[in-house]
């Protein structure tokens, strides 16, 4: 029993000490220990005692004016953890574990020159009577390609959604304002398909660790069979399966709230 306690309390102290790490991530720059200790919800006293054990390790370095940053030895094992990790298969799992637990079809998407592009995606219990297909999707009219509009510079954005459109550019652009306006209002796009009559498509963005958009996760399904409530299940398993994703991709957590404004 005494070595069970132990045992535990290692464990928990790793947890604690993740938490200090993960408040130092958060940024922006370098982090005062008072705002370290508020992030991970400890005293200063306590969070210091662990910042003298991550310098000791070079998992944290200090900047010399009272404020610390993530340091080298942190840096190479994520390195590391980058080469070895297979995105492709973690944004797989989740897109899986998401269909698992809605019952709807899920899309995978990400933005290339030509715009928005299918990478994955498998069908909701029961099938609908149309296909998704992986290629290259409208953005105008999706639920991925309203996040992109959203959350992708500009420049990048406008010229695809201008030939998709067929209007002029001022046009355009007060069109795309107010999708952008209220993705991030949301936090999250909502979107009836044009090219698949009677269905919607909720998405959500997914972060990488530079703070960059990576994909858009998306649930799509009959109009009648999805929740687009704020508080719905839908709604819920999706964002939260995003939140995590970009979390496994290692993107700051100051970026994902800043994507809702």
């Amino acid at each position: 029993m005494e070595h069970e306690t132990r045992r535990s309390k290692g464990i928990n102290s790793i947890e604690v000490g993740y938490r200090v790490l993960e408040a130092i991530q958060e940024g922006p720059g370098s982090v005062p220990l008072k705002t370290i200790a508020e992030r991970a919800s400890l005293s200063p006293s306590a969070a210091h005692n662990y910042l003298a054990s991550f310098i000791r390790t070079g998992m944290v370095r200090p900047d010399g004016r009272g404020q610390y940053a993530l340091g080298p030895s942190l840096a190479a094992l994520g390195m590391t953890a980058v080469r070895q990790m297979d995105t492709y298969e973690l944004v797989e799992g989740a897109a899986l574990r998401l269909r698992d637990a809605t019952d709807l079809g899920v899309a995978v998407l990400i933005w290339t020159e030509a715009g928005t592009v299918i990478i994955y995606n498998r069908p909701g219990s029961p099938e609908g009577p149309f296909e998704l297909r992986n290629g290259l999707v409208s953005t105008a009219w999706t639920g991925g390609g309203n996040v992109f509009i959203a959350y992708l510079e500009r420049e990048l954005t406008t010229p695809v959604v201008e030939r998709e459109l067929g209007v002029s550019h001022d046009e355009c652009t007060a069109v795309m304002k107010s999708i952008a306006t209220n993705v991030r209002n949301a936090g999250y796009a909502i979107c009836d398909l044009k090219q698949i009559p009677d269905y919607r498509a909720i998405s959500a963005p997914v972060w990488n660790s530079d703070g960059t958009i990576a994909y858009a996760l998306t649930l799509t399904a009959h109009k009648d069979a999805i929740d687009t409530s704020p508080t719905g299940p839908h709604v819920t398993h999706l964002v939260r399966a995003a939140a995590q994703l970009s979390h496994t991709l290692g993107a700051p957590q100051s970026v994902m709230r800043q994507a809702v404004e």
